[in-house]
């Protein structure tokens, strides 16, 4: 009984494991996937308005080096002050739309709006285009620092092998799961029915042998019914006189 409940235990402490892993990893399929389309869509992934960006150039060194890894809230325009880091869209030519990340170095008040103008700490003079509400994607409230093992990781997982090892594995990891979960309830259901049709061929084999009758069995039973019959015929033709008897008796009367 004990190892009955103990193997029970263990039963529903592997299901639990089981449907933890699957719904962490089917979250995360659904996170890599929300994570593609907003990428595709619009070149970075906006999570509760907070962004994740990687610098890769040297226009903010040594504040940001290469490689670092800066978290961005979406913002008002208005709210941003002097010496703010800002990411925006850039409108130069050459690299049209593409996202930077530099410091507010003066702020406009024109009839359009606000107007920033821009920066980066290692370059010699302020960019070329303004900022305005149309390409302001965010402000700067945090960001690491040089050799930092979080933006190595965000490097690697934000790389093209690496993000599709982040869709890919928990994927595969996934099907895998689900294939077992599934080869395990077949297993288990054709071990019930061999079970049962073990049960009803003992059963059979039980009343099969429970009517069996051997020759030397039939031969006693047949001789002891005889034996009774004749028995009984011997002393029905003992009394059968007797009953004659009286009735002509009760006739002469």
């Amino acid at each position: 009984m004990n190892n009955e409940t103990k193997e029970n235990g263990d039963v529903r402490l592997h299901r639990w494991i089981s449907t933890v892993v699957t719904v962490l990893l089917v979250l995360a399929v659904v996170f890599c996937l929300y994570s593609v389309v907003q990428v595709l869509s619009k070149g970075y992934v906006n999570i509760g308005g907070f962004m994740m960006f990687r610098v890769v150039t040297g226009s903010m060194e040594p504040t940001m080096p290469t490689g670092t890894l800066l978290i961005t809230r979406e913002v008002d325009i208005e709210t941003v002050a002097l010496d703010d880091i800002v990411c925006f869209r850039t409108r130069v030519s050459e690299i049209w739309g593409k996202i930077v990340t530099h410091r507010v170095v003066d702020i406009m008040e024109t009839a359009e709006g606000i107007l920033l103008e821009t920066k980066g700490d290692a370059n010699l003079a302020s960019d070329i285009y303004y900022v305005d509400s149309s390409n302001f994607i965010g402000k700067v409230i945090w960001h690491s620092g040089d050799g930092n093992v979080l933006a190595d990781l965000v490097s690697l997982f934000t790389s093209k092998i690496g993000f599709l090892g982040c869709i890919a594995l928990p994927s595969l990891i996934l099907a895998a799961l689900i294939l077992k979960n599934s080869v395990g309830s077949i297993r288990h259901e054709l071990m019930m029915v061999m079970e049962m049709e073990r049960q009803q061929k003992i059963a059979a084999e039980q009343n099969a042998g429970a009517f069996e009758i051997t020759e030397e069995e039939y031969n006693e039973m047949y001789e002891r019914i005889r034996k009774e019959l004749i028995e009984e015929l011997t002393h029905f033709d003992e009394i059968q006189p007797e009953q004659g008897e009286c009735s002509e008796n009760s006739e002469t009367e």
